[in-house]
């Protein structure tokens, strides 16, 4: 059961993908498409962890879905790679840029995804919380 959350979180993430790198990668010879995948999935992930970590423990099939699944598939570490490596060869200093919007900007909006998470999870009762309550 894992394994097909994985697999279908994974069909959803990687059509989600490529919706968004055929749109935006078609504009110009900078790859938006996968800068775009990339800082989505950093802020999303961290934030999705957040939430679940907290709210939704006992429902691991749906976590494996959307963070290993949907997310793996949505984020793309190799394509980032090779789109560097063309940029460094026509622009190294575009190339730069594009590394550093990638990284520093992941970094960057994966702890505003853990903290919006944890904000918006303190005005959520958990799981354990509203057993207390009723």
């Amino acid at each position: 059961m894992r394994t097909l959350s994985v697999g279908l979180g994974g069909i959803a993430g990687v059509l989600a993908r490529y919706f968004i790198n055929t749109h935006l990668n078609s504009l110009s010879l900078f790859p938006w498409g996968t800068l775009a995948v990339n800082l989505l999935g950093s802020f999303f992930l961290a934030f999705f962890l957040t939430v679940a970590l907290r709210h939704i423990q006992h429902r691991t099939f749906l976590v494996l879905a959307v963070s290993t699944g949907f997310t793996g598939s949505f984020t793309t570490f190799s394509s980032l790679s090779v789109e560097s490596l063309n940029l460094l060869y026509s622009s190294p200093l575009v190339c730069l840029a594009y590394i550093l919007a990638s990284f520093l900007g992941g970094l960057a909006l994966a702890f505003s995804g853990k903290l919006t998470g944890e904000f918006l999870s303190g005005l959520i009762p958990s799981e354990r919380e509203a057993k207390v309550i009723e």
